[in-house]
Protein backbone atom coordinates (compact mmCIF):
# COMPACT_ATOMS: atom_id res chain seq x y z
CA UNK A 1 0.00 0.00 0.00
CA UNK A 2 2.92 2.30 1.10
CA UNK A 3 4.21 2.46 -2.78
CA UNK A 4 1.06 2.64 -4.37
CA UNK A 5 -0.44 5.74 -1.87
CA UNK A 6 3.58 7.06 -2.50
CA UNK A 7 3.37 7.64 -5.96
CA UNK A 8 -0.15 8.46 -6.06
CA UNK A 9 0.50 11.39 -3.51
CA UNK A 10 3.80 12.25 -5.82
CA UNK A 11 1.24 12.59 -8.81
CA UNK A 12 -0.69 14.66 -7.87
CA UNK A 13 2.18 17.15 -7.56
CA UNK A 14 3.50 16.28 -10.97
CA UNK A 15 0.83 14.40 -12.85
CA UNK A 16 2.90 14.47 -16.26
CA UNK A 17 5.63 12.73 -15.06
CA UNK A 18 5.82 9.73 -17.23
CA UNK A 19 8.45 7.26 -14.55
CA UNK A 20 5.85 7.90 -12.10
CA UNK A 21 3.17 6.65 -13.76
CA UNK A 22 5.26 3.53 -14.86
CA UNK A 23 6.57 2.97 -10.88
CA UNK A 24 2.56 2.81 -9.94
CA UNK A 25 2.13 0.09 -12.95
CA UNK A 26 4.74 -1.58 -11.12
CA UNK A 27 3.54 -0.83 -7.74
CA UNK A 28 -0.07 -1.91 -8.71
CA UNK A 29 1.35 -5.31 -10.17
CA UNK A 30 2.83 -6.12 -7.48
CA UNK A 31 -0.54 -5.13 -5.17
CA UNK A 32 -2.68 -7.11 -7.09
CA UNK A 33 -0.77 -10.16 -6.04
CA UNK A 34 -2.10 -10.07 -2.57
CA UNK A 35 -5.56 -11.55 -0.86
CA UNK A 36 -6.10 -7.67 0.88
CA UNK A 37 -5.44 -6.08 -2.63
CA UNK A 38 -9.02 -4.43 -3.37
CA UNK A 39 -9.40 -3.44 0.82
CA UNK A 40 -5.57 -1.78 0.04
CA UNK A 41 -6.55 0.00 -2.66
CA UNK A 42 -10.03 1.10 -0.66
CA UNK A 43 -7.64 3.43 1.69
CA UNK A 44 -5.51 4.77 -1.16
CA UNK A 45 -8.71 5.84 -2.68
CA UNK A 46 -9.95 7.13 0.33
CA UNK A 47 -6.57 8.91 1.74
CA UNK A 48 -5.74 10.34 -2.38
CA UNK A 49 -9.71 10.61 -3.71
CA UNK A 50 -8.48 12.08 -7.30
CA UNK A 51 -5.80 8.73 -8.02
CA UNK A 52 -7.91 7.54 -11.02
CA UNK A 53 -5.45 4.65 -11.95
CA UNK A 54 -6.08 3.08 -8.36
CA UNK A 55 -9.77 3.58 -9.00
CA UNK A 56 -9.93 2.16 -12.27
CA UNK A 57 -7.81 -0.85 -10.59
CA UNK A 58 -10.01 -0.98 -7.50
CA UNK A 59 -13.09 -1.36 -10.37
CA UNK A 60 -11.59 -4.36 -12.08
CA UNK A 61 -11.29 -6.10 -8.61
CA UNK A 62 -15.38 -5.84 -8.24
CA UNK A 63 -15.72 -6.36 -11.51
CA UNK A 64 -14.11 -9.88 -11.12
CA UNK A 65 -16.06 -10.68 -7.86
CA UNK A 66 -19.58 -9.84 -9.58
CA UNK A 67 -20.45 -6.52 -8.29
CA UNK A 68 -21.10 -4.97 -11.71
CA UNK A 69 -23.04 -2.22 -10.07
CA UNK A 70 -20.41 -1.20 -8.07
CA UNK A 71 -17.76 -1.39 -10.41
CA UNK A 72 -19.61 0.43 -13.30
CA UNK A 73 -19.67 3.66 -10.63
CA UNK A 74 -15.95 2.63 -9.76
CA UNK A 75 -15.07 2.79 -13.57
CA UNK A 76 -17.00 5.90 -14.18
CA UNK A 77 -15.36 7.74 -11.40
CA UNK A 78 -12.06 7.14 -12.39
CA UNK A 79 -12.59 8.00 -16.42
CA UNK A 80 -14.63 11.29 -14.97
CA UNK A 81 -11.61 12.12 -12.90
CA UNK A 82 -8.89 11.07 -15.31
CA UNK A 83 -10.33 13.08 -18.04
CA UNK A 84 -10.68 16.19 -16.03
CA UNK A 85 -7.34 16.10 -15.38
CA UNK A 86 -6.24 15.72 -19.05
CA UNK A 87 -5.75 12.08 -19.61
CA UNK A 88 -7.75 9.26 -21.12
CA UNK A 89 -9.15 11.58 -24.02
CA UNK A 90 -7.34 9.42 -26.46
CA UNK A 91 -4.48 7.09 -27.08
CA UNK A 92 -1.81 9.98 -26.63
CA UNK A 93 -3.23 10.41 -23.07
CA UNK A 94 -3.38 7.06 -21.80
CA UNK A 95 -0.14 4.86 -21.06
CA UNK A 96 0.11 2.28 -23.70
CA UNK A 97 -0.05 -0.21 -20.38
CA UNK A 98 -3.88 0.90 -19.61
CA UNK A 99 -5.33 1.29 -22.97
CA UNK A 100 -6.95 -2.25 -23.05
CA UNK A 101 -8.19 -1.18 -19.49
CA UNK A 102 -9.64 2.04 -20.22
CA UNK A 103 -11.37 0.30 -23.19
CA UNK A 104 -13.01 -2.06 -21.18
CA UNK A 105 -14.00 0.45 -18.18
CA UNK A 106 -15.65 2.69 -20.91
CA UNK A 107 -17.69 -0.72 -22.51
CA UNK A 108 -18.60 -1.45 -18.95
CA UNK A 109 -19.65 1.54 -18.74
CA UNK A 110 -21.49 2.27 -21.48
CA UNK A 111 -23.47 -1.28 -20.54
CA UNK A 112 -24.36 -0.13 -17.08
CA UNK A 113 -25.46 3.26 -18.24
CA UNK A 114 -28.11 2.03 -20.64
CA UNK A 115 -29.16 -0.38 -17.76
CA UNK A 116 -29.35 2.24 -15.20
CA UNK A 117 -31.62 4.25 -17.60
CA UNK A 118 -33.86 1.46 -18.15
CA UNK A 119 -34.49 0.62 -15.08
CA UNK A 120 -35.24 4.13 -13.70
CA UNK A 121 -37.34 5.17 -17.26
CA UNK A 122 -39.24 2.21 -18.36
CA UNK A 123 -41.48 2.16 -15.23
CA UNK A 124 -42.16 5.40 -15.60
CA UNK A 125 -43.13 5.02 -19.53
CA UNK A 126 -45.43 2.22 -18.15
CA UNK A 127 -47.18 5.01 -15.98
CA UNK A 128 -47.26 7.71 -17.46
CA UNK A 129 -46.82 6.99 -21.50
CA UNK A 130 -44.12 8.12 -23.29
CA UNK A 131 -45.44 11.49 -24.64
CA UNK A 132 -45.46 12.74 -21.10
CA UNK A 133 -42.00 11.81 -20.43
CA UNK A 134 -40.45 12.56 -23.90
CA UNK A 135 -38.35 16.15 -22.09
CA UNK A 136 -38.21 13.83 -18.83
CA UNK A 137 -36.55 10.95 -20.98
CA UNK A 138 -34.25 13.51 -22.58
CA UNK A 139 -33.15 14.97 -19.61
CA UNK A 140 -31.97 11.31 -18.02
CA UNK A 141 -29.95 10.60 -21.09
CA UNK A 142 -28.15 13.76 -20.79
CA UNK A 143 -27.43 13.85 -17.08
CA UNK A 144 -25.91 10.57 -17.72
CA UNK A 145 -23.91 11.26 -20.93
CA UNK A 146 -26.06 9.01 -22.90
CA UNK A 147 -26.91 12.15 -24.86
CA UNK A 148 -24.89 15.80 -25.61
CA UNK A 149 -26.25 18.33 -23.31
CA UNK A 150 -28.38 20.74 -25.73
CA UNK A 151 -28.85 24.15 -23.32
CA UNK A 152 -31.29 26.75 -24.56
CA UNK A 153 -29.49 29.60 -23.60
CA UNK A 154 -25.47 29.14 -23.47
CA UNK A 155 -25.84 31.69 -19.90
CA UNK A 156 -27.96 29.17 -18.19
CA UNK A 157 -25.65 26.43 -16.94
CA UNK A 158 -27.46 24.28 -13.43
CA UNK A 159 -24.68 22.99 -11.77
CA UNK A 160 -26.52 19.95 -10.79
CA UNK A 161 -29.46 18.91 -13.66
CA UNK A 162 -30.62 20.45 -16.54
CA UNK A 163 -33.88 19.80 -17.61
CA UNK A 164 -34.71 20.33 -22.08
CA UNK A 165 -37.26 22.48 -24.19
CA UNK A 166 -38.85 24.54 -21.33
CA UNK A 167 -39.08 27.93 -22.12
CA UNK A 168 -36.07 30.52 -21.65
CA UNK A 169 -37.28 32.77 -18.77
CA UNK A 170 -34.64 34.43 -16.59
CA UNK A 171 -37.27 36.27 -14.61
CA UNK A 172 -40.31 34.20 -15.14
CA UNK A 173 -44.22 35.17 -15.47
CA UNK A 174 -46.33 37.07 -12.84
CA UNK A 175 -47.41 33.69 -10.93
CA UNK A 176 -50.89 33.30 -9.48
CA UNK A 177 -50.21 31.84 -6.38
CA UNK A 178 -47.85 34.97 -5.52
CA UNK A 179 -50.66 37.07 -4.98
CA UNK A 180 -51.57 34.87 -1.40
CA UNK A 181 -48.34 35.12 -0.58
CA UNK A 182 -48.39 38.84 -1.15
CA UNK A 183 -51.22 39.11 0.31
CA UNK A 184 -50.04 37.47 4.08
CA UNK A 185 -47.00 39.83 3.56
CA UNK A 186 -47.74 42.21 6.99
CA UNK A 187 -48.18 39.40 9.41
CA UNK A 188 -45.06 37.33 7.71
CA UNK A 189 -42.94 40.46 8.65
CA UNK A 190 -44.01 40.62 11.97
CA UNK A 191 -43.13 36.91 12.74
CA UNK A 192 -39.76 37.71 10.82
CA UNK A 193 -39.03 40.70 13.17
CA UNK A 194 -40.38 39.20 16.44
CA UNK A 195 -37.49 36.23 15.85
CA UNK A 196 -35.27 38.30 14.69
CA UNK A 197 -35.09 40.56 17.09
CA UNK A 198 -35.91 38.16 19.88
CA UNK A 199 -32.29 36.67 19.00
CA UNK A 200 -33.73 33.39 17.59
CA UNK A 201 -30.03 32.24 16.02
CA UNK A 202 -30.49 32.37 12.22
CA UNK A 203 -27.91 30.80 9.97
CA UNK A 204 -25.63 31.32 13.45
CA UNK A 205 -24.13 34.89 11.65
CA UNK A 206 -21.70 33.12 9.76
CA UNK A 207 -18.82 35.07 9.13
CA UNK A 208 -17.96 36.13 5.78
CA UNK A 209 -14.89 34.63 5.10
CA UNK A 210 -16.45 30.68 6.67
CA UNK A 211 -19.35 31.17 4.11
CA UNK A 212 -17.69 29.00 1.42
CA UNK A 213 -16.17 31.95 -0.15
CA UNK A 214 -19.70 33.32 -1.70
CA UNK A 215 -20.14 36.37 0.27
CA UNK A 216 -17.86 39.55 1.45
CA UNK A 217 -18.06 42.63 2.75
CA UNK A 218 -20.67 41.60 5.25
CA UNK A 219 -22.21 38.22 6.78
CA UNK A 220 -25.69 36.57 5.46
CA UNK A 221 -28.17 34.88 7.86
CA UNK A 222 -31.06 32.18 7.19
CA UNK A 223 -33.71 31.40 9.49
CA UNK A 224 -34.65 27.80 7.74
CA UNK A 225 -38.67 26.80 7.05
CA UNK A 226 -37.41 24.09 5.26
CA UNK A 227 -33.47 23.32 3.78
CA UNK A 228 -32.76 20.04 1.82
CA UNK A 229 -36.42 19.42 2.08
CA UNK A 230 -36.25 19.21 5.76
CA UNK A 231 -38.72 20.42 7.42
CA UNK A 232 -37.59 22.46 10.58
CA UNK A 233 -41.19 22.19 13.06
CA UNK A 234 -40.01 24.60 15.51
CA UNK A 235 -39.51 27.26 13.19
CA UNK A 236 -42.83 26.51 11.94
CA UNK A 237 -44.65 26.83 15.24
CA UNK A 238 -42.75 30.02 15.61
CA UNK A 239 -44.08 31.69 12.99
CA UNK A 240 -47.47 29.96 12.25
CA UNK A 241 -49.08 32.19 9.46
CA UNK A 242 -45.98 32.11 7.53
CA UNK A 243 -46.05 28.01 7.74
CA UNK A 244 -49.42 28.16 6.14
CA UNK A 245 -48.26 30.48 3.73
CA UNK A 246 -45.54 28.63 2.36
CA UNK A 247 -47.22 25.40 2.90
CA UNK A 248 -49.69 26.71 0.54
CA UNK A 249 -47.13 27.26 -2.45
CA UNK A 250 -46.21 24.57 -5.16
CA UNK A 251 -42.80 23.96 -3.60
CA UNK A 252 -40.64 21.44 -5.55
CA UNK A 253 -41.04 18.69 -2.60
CA UNK A 254 -37.78 16.36 -3.26
CA UNK A 255 -36.86 13.73 -0.89
CA UNK A 256 -33.29 15.43 0.98
CA UNK A 257 -33.11 17.54 -2.02
CA UNK A 258 -35.67 20.69 -1.62
CA UNK A 259 -37.28 22.81 -0.77
CA UNK A 260 -35.45 25.48 0.81
CA UNK A 261 -37.62 28.01 2.11
CA UNK A 262 -35.93 30.40 4.87
CA UNK A 263 -36.48 34.31 5.91
CA UNK A 264 -33.12 35.28 4.39
CA UNK A 265 -31.09 37.90 5.53
CA UNK A 266 -28.49 40.64 3.98
CA UNK A 267 -26.78 42.12 6.78
CA UNK A 268 -24.96 46.06 5.84
CA UNK A 269 -22.27 45.70 3.05
CA UNK A 270 -22.75 42.30 2.26
CA UNK A 271 -22.41 41.14 -0.99
CA UNK A 272 -23.04 37.89 -2.60
CA UNK A 273 -20.49 36.65 -5.15
CA UNK A 274 -21.87 35.50 -8.56
CA UNK A 275 -23.28 31.87 -8.55
CA UNK A 276 -25.67 29.30 -10.34
CA UNK A 277 -28.08 27.17 -8.87
CA UNK A 278 -28.58 23.98 -8.90
CA UNK A 279 -31.60 23.14 -11.75
CA UNK A 280 -33.57 24.60 -14.01
CA UNK A 281 -36.59 22.56 -12.75
CA UNK A 282 -36.96 25.15 -10.11
CA UNK A 283 -37.92 28.91 -9.83
CA UNK A 284 -36.76 30.27 -7.22
CA UNK A 285 -39.50 32.88 -5.30
CA UNK A 286 -38.83 36.35 -2.91
CA UNK A 287 -41.06 38.10 -1.00
CA UNK A 288 -40.07 41.40 0.19
CA UNK A 289 -40.16 42.09 3.71
CA UNK A 290 -37.38 44.81 5.06
CA UNK A 291 -35.87 46.84 2.13
CA UNK A 292 -33.69 49.32 2.09
CA UNK A 293 -32.11 51.67 -0.47
CA UNK A 294 -29.25 50.46 -2.67
CA UNK A 295 -29.53 46.63 -2.83
CA UNK A 296 -30.73 44.17 -5.25
CA UNK A 297 -29.91 40.90 -7.01
CA UNK A 298 -28.38 40.76 -10.08
CA UNK A 299 -28.98 38.27 -13.31
CA UNK A 300 -25.65 39.10 -14.60
CA UNK A 301 -25.99 40.08 -18.02
CA UNK A 302 -29.68 39.76 -17.56
CA UNK A 303 -31.19 42.14 -15.36
CA UNK A 304 -30.83 43.65 -12.31
CA UNK A 305 -33.97 43.41 -10.04
CA UNK A 306 -34.72 45.70 -7.25
CA UNK A 307 -37.14 44.39 -4.34
CA UNK A 308 -39.76 46.50 -3.20
CA UNK A 309 -41.52 45.16 -0.01
CA UNK A 310 -44.69 43.29 -0.22
CA UNK A 311 -43.91 42.46 -3.41
CA UNK A 312 -42.31 39.11 -5.21
CA UNK A 313 -40.55 38.01 -8.05
CA UNK A 314 -39.31 34.64 -9.26
CA UNK A 315 -36.19 33.85 -11.55
CA UNK A 316 -34.41 30.78 -13.15
CA UNK A 317 -31.39 30.98 -10.79
CA UNK A 318 -29.17 28.36 -12.91
CA UNK A 319 -28.54 32.00 -14.76
CA UNK A 320 -25.77 33.97 -13.23
CA UNK A 321 -26.82 35.85 -10.23
CA UNK A 322 -25.32 37.74 -7.84
CA UNK A 323 -26.84 39.82 -5.03
CA UNK A 324 -25.84 43.49 -2.48
CA UNK A 325 -26.83 45.34 0.26
CA UNK A 326 -24.68 48.71 0.01
CA UNK A 327 -26.78 50.08 2.66
CA UNK A 328 -26.18 50.49 6.39
CA UNK A 329 -29.23 48.91 7.47
CA UNK A 330 -30.61 44.73 7.13
CA UNK A 331 -32.48 43.44 4.30
CA UNK A 332 -34.80 40.63 4.74
CA UNK A 333 -36.90 38.78 2.02
CA UNK A 334 -38.80 35.15 2.47
CA UNK A 335 -36.60 33.35 0.21
CA UNK A 336 -38.40 29.71 -1.47
CA UNK A 337 -37.92 27.16 -4.38
CA UNK A 338 -40.77 26.33 -6.58
CA UNK A 339 -41.59 23.88 -9.36
CA UNK A 340 -40.44 25.35 -12.70
CA UNK A 341 -44.03 26.75 -13.93
CA UNK A 342 -43.51 25.08 -17.23
CA UNK A 343 -43.17 21.63 -15.95
CA UNK A 344 -46.34 19.39 -16.30
CA UNK A 345 -47.26 17.47 -13.47
CA UNK A 346 -46.57 14.27 -15.12
CA UNK A 347 -42.64 16.01 -14.92
CA UNK A 348 -42.95 16.94 -11.49
CA UNK A 349 -43.92 13.53 -10.11
CA UNK A 350 -41.27 11.79 -12.31
CA UNK A 351 -38.90 14.19 -11.33
CA UNK A 352 -39.40 14.16 -7.42
CA UNK A 353 -38.74 10.39 -7.87
CA UNK A 354 -35.58 10.64 -9.95
CA UNK A 355 -33.95 13.04 -8.76
CA UNK A 356 -32.69 11.37 -5.40
CA UNK A 357 -31.63 9.34 -7.95
CA UNK A 358 -29.58 11.41 -9.94
CA UNK A 359 -28.12 12.67 -7.20
CA UNK A 360 -26.85 9.78 -5.68
CA UNK A 361 -25.01 8.80 -9.07
CA UNK A 362 -23.63 12.20 -9.53
CA UNK A 363 -21.95 11.57 -5.60
CA UNK A 364 -20.87 8.48 -6.18
CA UNK A 365 -19.75 9.43 -10.24
CA UNK A 366 -18.37 12.64 -9.68
CA UNK A 367 -14.67 13.32 -9.51
CA UNK A 368 -13.19 14.46 -6.13
CA UNK A 369 -10.34 16.56 -6.33
CA UNK A 370 -9.46 18.85 -3.83
CA UNK A 371 -6.68 17.49 -1.96
CA UNK A 372 -7.53 15.20 1.47
CA UNK A 373 -8.05 17.30 4.40
CA UNK A 374 -5.03 18.22 6.82
CA UNK A 375 -5.65 17.20 10.66
CA UNK A 376 -6.77 20.15 12.88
Amino acid sequence: MEDVERLERELVVKPLEVALHQQLAVAHQALLKRDDAESVLDAVCVAVPAAFTSLLVRARLRELRGDVKLATIGYLRAIKTAQQLGFWQDEGSTPAWLRDQVVHAMDVVHVGRITLFQSWLEPMVARFGEDAMRRTIKCVAMYLGMAPLELADQRQRPSFLYFPDLPVQPVFDRQPWLDALEAKMVPIREEMRRVRDEGVPFHAHVPSERQGGLTRGGSWDAYFFYRNGERFAEHHAACPTTAVAIDALPLDRVAKRGPEVCFSIMRPGAHILPHRGVTNTRCVWHLALDIPADCALDLIGVQELHWEAGKTFAFDDTFEHQAWNRSDQVRTILLGDAWNPHLTEVERTALAELIPQLGDWGRLTNPVLDPPPTAA
